[in-house]
């Protein structure tokens, strides 16, 4: 490996280390939105420091591991590797989350789950749900009321989400034994704050309380370490198992999937990618089975947040992409409505049946519910303004920034590439990678002019940015055609991964200065 090919990842790291660093430089747009810093704290952070390079090191000792496995071993093994890639996620975030100092490690879930300000759906699934029909059936009323912030502008799946945590845990003794006593100390620390805070109101902090707040950041925290499993599926259908496997691996140390912990955000990615693998899979297979399971996946999204409406507009685009290139790809010569129509006929009785029940049984009406989601969110511009032109301009650092500047590098490079409108799973298959990836360039690119996001990209961008890994395939491709093509015998496997293992380095150091210089939530010091 040249030299000069570790130069864009030592910028990279450079450039993230000086603007964290800095003092002046806001993350964000003052008197808009910003970012905050944690403040230096010298010996946390060698402390932080030593942790997070021994967590490093197993991680990369795993994935090399996996790497050197994967591409001739039995299925059975490669779903123990997958998962194995799962576990080292969820430890690697679990560990590096905590290590931060005082109210920016995990005692920052309570306060995150709890406070009706950072969220509100454990309040209003705590306090507001008597009785769920009677819930259900007054939503649409409730969302007539035009909130602007969290429970206006989202669908009633999250607070259900934390309405069935609670009955978990009011029939489970042992389960919320278990809860309360698997806790961190730095979660048990800021439990006992909320506590005393919340003594003399209506609604003080219980054990109970407690139990279901740790259960939602664990839930957390393992969908989002579980995405790197239909990640690597979702890469397979258009690469090798050493690629698919390369690729995935980036994920852990993606900087927003750590720092909007136990946000809802960070449960989104999994879903998503399962439902854009179904849906993919379906599509090159000719499975009506895998288009009902993704029109339920993508309903059942739906029911969370609305942020799932351009992912599954990005299906469609794919389905049409294809479409269009089987027309033009010899021997076909018609557009294949007749398959289109299969795939929307088939997804929406996965999508539809759950949309009618619901309203049959529940009398809520989704669409209008959706709709007036829609609107509230607007409105959150009309009472917060912000200046377009100005987010225009700064969203794409910030989501460079939330990715990682050596996974931005990667993504960058490999979209540039002259093989990329021709690579073999590209352009040339009327199924291939390049419709999925113009796909997503597509809705990210109307997503970033539509200036719906103008502040907390970073935060609302999470379930997207497993899209721009896919982005870095053709990159990864070629490095492996380039081994094949020039590998030489004495060349160990080390020596042949070397690029792959010094953009996984970059992207870990910049994944730990991300963790222990910003907070993804607005907390007083102290």
């Amino acid at each position: 490996m040249r030299f000069r090919s570790l130069i864009p990842f030592l910028i990279a790291i450079i450039l993230t280390l000086c603007l964290l660093a800095s003092e002046t430089i806001p993350l964000g747009i003052p008197g808009e939105w910003t970012w905050q810093r944690i403040p230096f704290n010298g010996p946390a952070l060698l402390f932080g420091v030593i942790i997070s390079l021994i967590l490093f090191v197993v991680y990369l000792f795993i994935t090399l591991w996996g790497l050197s496995r994967i591409r001739d071993c039995s299925r059975g093994e490669l779903a123990v590797w997958l998962l194995s890639l799962a576990i080292c996620s969820f430890l690697w975030s679990f560990f590096l989350q905590d290590t931060p100092p005082a109210e920016y490690s995990l005692s920052k879930a309570p306060f995150v789950l709890y406070y009706k300000g950072s969220s509100g759906y454990f309040t209003e699934a705590n306090t507001g749900i008597e009785n769920v029909s009677d819930y259900l059936a007054q939503y649409e009323t409730k969302m007539e009321a035009g909130d602007v912030l969290h429970e206006g502008t989202h669908p009633p799946g999250l607070p259900l989400f934390y309405r069935a945590l609670i009955r978990l845990c009011e029939t489970s003794s042992g389960l919320q034994s278990f809860l309360i006593e698997s806790q961190p100390a730095s979660f048990q620390f800021a439990s006992e704050i909320i506590a005393e805070t919340t003594a003399m109101t209506p609604h003080p902090l219980t054990q109970q309380d407690r139990a279901v707040l740790w259960c939602a950041t664990l839930i957390t925290l393992i969908a989002s370490a579980l995405t790197v499993i239909p990640l690597f599926l979702l890469a397979r259908e258009f690469s090798s198992r050493h690629v698919s496997w390369q690729v995935a691996a980036f994920w852990p140390l993606v900087p927003a999937a750590l720092i909007f912990q136990p946000k809802s955000d960070a449960l989104y990615s999994m879903l998503a990618l399962l439902f854009l693998y179904s849906w993919v899979h379906a599509w090159r297979r000719h499975s009506a089975v895998c288009f009902v399971l993704a029109g339920l996946l993508i309903w059942s999204g739906l029911f969370l947040t609305l942020a799932f409406l351009p992912v599954a507009l990005c299906s469609v685009l794919y389905s049409f992409f294809c479409a269009w290139q089987q027309r033009t790809a010899p021997p076909q010569s018609k557009f294949p409505w007749k398959r289109l129509l299969s795939a929307a006929g088939w997804s929406l009785c996965g999508f539809g049946v759950p949309l009618i029940l619901f309203g049959l049984l529940f009398h809520l009406n989704l669409p209008r519910v959706w709709l007036l989601n829609l609107q509230n969110h607007a409105g959150f511009y009309a009472e917060y303004p912000r200046t377009y032109w100005k987010w225009l301009l700064l969203n794409p650092l910030e989501i460079s920034l939330a990715l990682g500047l050596p996974l931005t590098w990667l993504v960058v490079k490999s979209l540039c590439r002259r093989h990329f409108q021709a690579s073999s799973a590209g352009a040339t298959s009327p199924t291939g990678l390049s419709s999925l990836l113009f796909s997503t360039v597509i809705v990210l690119g109307l997503l970033w002019l539509s200036g719906k996001n103008m502040g907390e990209a970073a935060r609302l961008w999470l379930i997207f940015l497993p899209w721009l890994l896919l982005m870095s395939l053709p990159f990864w491709q070629s490095s492996e055609l380039q081994q094949e093509q020039t590998q030489q015998p004495e060349e160990s496997f080390i020596k042949q991964q070397s690029v792959w293992i010094y953009a996984l380095l970059a992207q870990a150091v910049v994944c730990v200065a991300t963790v222990y210089r910003v907070t993804g939530f607005h907390f007083p010091p102290g």
